[in-house]
């Protein structure tokens, strides 16, 4: 399905069609980079997680009751892998200031995960909505492991006409490790971008 270029700097890039989208999937665009958490998960860490939800499940509390059944230690809930157990610092000295202007309104840049250099072929679309996120857990994250994000790998781009207007569901996804280098989440996420008919 070829879509016509239009004149925004929101979405992708105006000079590719879902075809070339499509053409691309299986390919990984994260130009090698990756997103290593910004410390380990510390035990108190995941207590202050747990607290405000009243999560009380004893493998979140105590190492031993953790070993009991067969973890090696107190575990990460899975509600908190994605944030903040996997997360990197928005701000560091050096970094361009998140705040440019005194104005309390301003908009501000995000200075976190970066895709890397290569170039992902979805075309510019005003509008995108987040339709599906798939996460399969694989290994338990426990207190002492410390994360890392890898890959931007497109799975799936399905163009399509809704009454939302023309354009495309485009899956994506990322793998999360630990330092092990076992895999502890499989990430997948779905937007639908599309131009307004």
């Amino acid at each position: 399905m070829t879509e016509e270029k239009i004149t925004s700097n929101l979405g992708g890039n105006p000079k590719y069609t879902w075809d070339d989208a499509v053409a691309a999937i299986g390919k990984d665009f994260s130009g090698g980079s990756e997103q290593v958490a910004e410390e380990v998960i510390e035990h108190a860490s995941v207590m202050r997680f747990c607290e405000p939800w009243e999560i009380s499940n004893p493998i979140y509390w105590s190492e031993q009751a953790a070993k009991q059944l067969g973890y090696r230690g107190v575990v990460a809930p899975i509600s908190s892998i994605r944030y903040p157990f996997s997360a990197t610092g928005k701000w560091r000295p050096g970094v361009e200031t998140r705040f440019p202007t005194q104005e309390p309104n301003a908009s501000s840049h995000s200075s976190g995960y970066s895709r890397g250099p290569e170039e992902i072929p979805i075309p510019l679309h005003h509008h995108s909505v987040v339709t599906n996120w798939e996460i399969e857990f694989f290994e338990p994250a426990c207190v002492g492991d410390r994360l890392t994000v890898r890959g931007d790998k497109l799975v799936n781009v399905a163009p399509k006409r809704t009454r939302a207007g023309i354009g495309a569901f485009v899956t994506r996804e990322r793998r999360t490790y630990n330092q092990r280098g076992e895999l502890v989440v499989r990430g997948r996420f779905t937007s639908f971008s599309y131009n307004r008919e």
